[in-house]
Order: structure tokens, then C-alpha cells, then sequence
């Protein structure tokens, strides 16, 4: 995972802007579509991911979820599909080529990819051209589809972990985009019309926007001369991509949410606020939730699992580019107090010594550092790993993880520790499940 300089080849309309680790940028002339492209040779296979910076993050008030249900309509046809009578050009190429496909949308952005042999390059690229701006947005097509998330949104809105998390972040943050879940409210998704997708596609789904990586078997000369034939007429809008510049309050108190359901299910939920990706911070805080609560050794699990108190301990610390809030989840065993637990937690964490983070330090960042390199050898992987450098603006840091990683004192993390849990700045979350 160390950092390499290779050379590049100049193709006409590009300007190179930098080579790291092996992985290139450029932008296209015509419209700044930047692409980063890795040779990986001898696979004949290539992976093309487009990402969008739009999330979450970009929904106004009332239309939470709108990318998410944007992400869904891509999949519909476009103007070209109608043309050529098929019912979308991106299934339609998985049902002819059994090529991998899927999306998925996020707090900073929605990303793309395909995963194909090589020969199919020129129609994979293709169909991302065709729906970055000519997807159909009709009634015909989006209703069955909001009907889909709907029901999508009412199947995870029937897990405790997901409902209290919902509930977790709006208490979390006032003003912050990221206070609400990708999927959104059902009140808003039942809300949306062709209009307002339509809307926020020609202010977010533009060149100037995306970055499309091309990862795999293939030349930097054969695959940036398709881009451009393929991507270079496109036009991005005369407007500025819409940005939301928005401070968040400070916080000056715990804040505490409940829900009461019928469930056999209790949870406590302890959310703190951390720094956004990809910063050393945010790493920090990753490993410390490692040793927290991820295996049977972390020190959550045995005070807690292995004593009877609860049946799981879990958590979770978002990859995106500004603060945000990771939970630690625990559920109760029978029996037990969601206040009981609390306090046993909070206590077990107050009284976390350099010695106890040291004993599991390494296994944790060694265990980080595997799957990092397992993750390097498939070019989907690479493709998907760089969606989250991408949309926080720091592609490069890819190539510095395991720096960052190795750089991780245990001191760092009883420092982190002691400013995460400032109770000043908790949320606590309970889901109380009744009979």
C-alpha cells in the first residue's frame, strides 16, 4: 500500500493533473469530467465507477431521501432506451453480459459502477453517458418506483437498530444535512413528485460533478480515448452546483430520544460526534470503536457480552467529510436496565487505561491493515474504496492509509476517548421494547 509514481500517456482533450500510488487523474477539457484510471493487467476484466457528489447532505428541507430515489430512477430507461424500444440500457447490459452491476447513495454523494470483460467498455461507458442526463423522469415510471422505496423505507424503519438511529441523528444535529437518514422520511418520499426529481437531477447529475474511475485490464490510451468520444459532448448546465454552507449550533448538553415499540428487542444507543473522513481523527476514532466493540475481545463485548449483561455490542463510525455522529449499540439481555447499562458503559469507559487500549491495539490495526490489502487485489474493491476519498475531496489519502494507521498511539486514543464521551456532547438513544 506504499505510494508509487508511474508515468502516464498524454491523450489529446485531458489535462493531467496527478499520478499517485499508481492511480491517475485527469480532467476532460470539454466539460471537467474527472476521471482517475489504474492498470491492473492480465485480468481481462475492468470495472467503471461514476461518482456523484450528491447526497444527503444536498436535500433541502421537506425532501429528504430525493437522491436516494434518484439513484433508483437511473435504472430506468432513458430517452435513448425508448428510442431503441428496451426497458433500460443498465439492466438490459447485466441480462445480456452478466456483468456486476448496482448503485448506492450516501450522506456526501451517489456512485455507480459496472463490472464487465473488457470488451464491453464501450457500452458500459455509454449507458453512464446516457443517464447522467437524459434518464426519463415520467409518472409512468415513478410511481411504481416511489412505491418501491416506500416500501423499502417501511422494512427498514421495522428494525429497532434502524428506527433508533433515525431518531438518534435528528436529535443529534439542528441544522447539520446530516441530520436524517439516506432513505429519508416516509412523509417526505410520499410527497415527491417527476418535478422535484427532475429539479435536483439538472442541479447535481452534470460533468463538472461526477468523477468516473476506470479500474482494471485496460490502457490509459484505449480508455480515456472512449471517454472522450463517449463523454466529451456532453454540456453541463450554465448554473453553480447547488451547496448548502450550514453551521451546525453548538451543543450544550446531552440529549436524550426514546422509542417505545412492541418488541421483544431493547437497546441503548450511545452516539458522539466525530471528525469527518478522511482525517487522522476519523481514523482514531474507527480503531478506538474497533477495540470498543468489534469481536469477542473487544473490551465492551467481554464486560458485556461474556458477563451475561447483554446479547451484542456494535458500532459504527460513517465515512463522511464533515462531523458526524457514530453509535455504539448495545442490546440488553433480559432483564437488565437500559439506565443500568449505561451507566456501566459509561463507567467502563471512564476508566479505560493506555494499558487496555495497548493490548489490542495492534491485533486491531493489523486486522484494518488485511483487509486493506485483500480489498487492493479486486478492482471493484479499489473502485468502491475510492467513492468515499472521492466525494470528501481526497482521492490521494487512499494511497495513505496504511501510514495513517500505523501512526495510531494509544495514547492518541485515550485522549480521543476522553473527548468523544464528553457528556456535554452525547446523544443517548433508548429503544424499549414492550409486550
Amino acid at each position: 500500500m506504499t505510494t508509487k509514481t508511474t508515468t502516464h500517456t498524454k491523450v489529446p482533450g485531458f489535462t493531467f493533473i496527478k499520478t499517485e500510488g499508481g492511480i491517475s487523474e485527469y480532467k476532460l477539457k470539454s466539460n471537467n469530467l474527472t476521471v482517475l484510471y489504474k492498470n491492473i493487467p492480465g485480468t481481462e476484466v475492468v470495472t467503471t465507477n461514476i461518482t456523484y457528489k450528491v447526497g444527503a447532505r444536498d436535500e433541502l428541507l421537506g425532501e429528504s431521501g430525493l437522491a436516494h430515489m434518484l439513484e433508483h430512477m437511473l435504472f430506468k430507461p432513458t430517452k435513448q432506451d425508448l428510442q431503441k424500444k428496451i426497458d433500460s440500457g443498465a439492466m438490459q447490459f447485466e441480462r445480456d453480459t452478466g456483468c456486476v452491476l448496482n448503485a448506492n447513495t450516501w450522506k456526501d454523494r451517489t456512485t455507480y459502477f459496472f463490472n464487465y470483460p473488457v470488451d464491453h467498455l464501450s457500452r458500459a461507458l455509454q449507458i453512464e453517458a446516457e443517464r447522467m442526463l437524459d434518464v426519463v423522469l415520467t409518472d409512468k415510471e415513478f410511481l411504481p418506483e416511489r412505491g418501491n422505496v416506500l416500501s423499502e423505507f417501511d422494512m427498514y424503519n421495522g428494525d429497532p437498530y434502524f428506527a433508533l438511529s433515525v431518531q438518534m441523528v435528528c436529535s443529534a444535529f439542528h441544522s447539520s444535512p446530516y441530520g436524517h437518514e439516506t432513505i429519508g422520511f416516509r412523509e417526505d418520499i410520499e410527497r415527491y413528485t417527476p418535478k422535484k426529481l427532475d429539479r435536483f437531477y439538472k442541479h447535481y447529475y452534470r460533468p463538472d460533478n461526477a468523477t468516473l474511475t476506470v479500474v482494471g485490464d485496460i490502457s490509459n490510451t484505449e480508455a480515456l480515448t472512449k471517454i472522450k468520444e463517449i463523454f466529451g459532448g456532453l454540456k453541463n448546465p450554465n448554473t453553480p452546483i447547488p451547496r448548502h454552507d450550514i453551521q451546525e449550533p453548538i451543543q450544550e448538553g446531552i440529549r436524550r430520544v426514546e422509542i417505545k415499540r412492541p418488541s421483544s428487542t431493547n437497546l441503548l444507543a450511545i452516539g458522539i460526534k466525530h471528525d469527518g473522513f478522511p482525517e487522522q481523527a476519523w481514523f482514531n476514532t474507527s480503531v478506538l470503536f474497533s477495540i470498543l466493540v468489534s469481536g469477542p475481545d473487544s473490551i465492551l463485548h467481554k464486560q458485556l457480552v461474556d458477563t451475561g449483561l447483554a446479547s451484542s455490542v456494535e458500532g459504527t463510525t460513517e465515512p463522511t467529510s464533515e462531523t458526524n455522529l457514530g453509535m455504539i449499540f448495545v442490546t440488553l439481555a433480559p432483564g437488565q436496565t437500559h439506565a443500568d447499562i449505561e451507566n456501566k458503559v459509561m463507567k467502563i469507559i471512564d476508566s479505560l487505561t493506555t494499558k487496555d487500549i495497548t493490548k489490542l491495539l495492534k491485533k486491531v490495526i493489523q486486522s484494518e491493515l488485511t483487509s486493506e490489502l485483500f480489498a487492493r487485489g479486486s478492482s471493484i474493491q479499489i473502485a468502491m474504496d475510492l467513492t468515499e476519498y472521492i466525494s470528501a475531496n481526497s482521492w490521494g489519502t487512499y494511497n495513505k492509509t496504511e501510514e495513517i494507521l500505523k501512526s495510531i498511539r494509544p495514547t492518541d486514543l485515550i485522549a480521543l476517548k476522553n473527548k468523544l464521551f464528553d457528556q456535554t456532547q452525547m446523544t443517548i438513544g433508548y429503544f424499549i421494547g414492550t409486550k
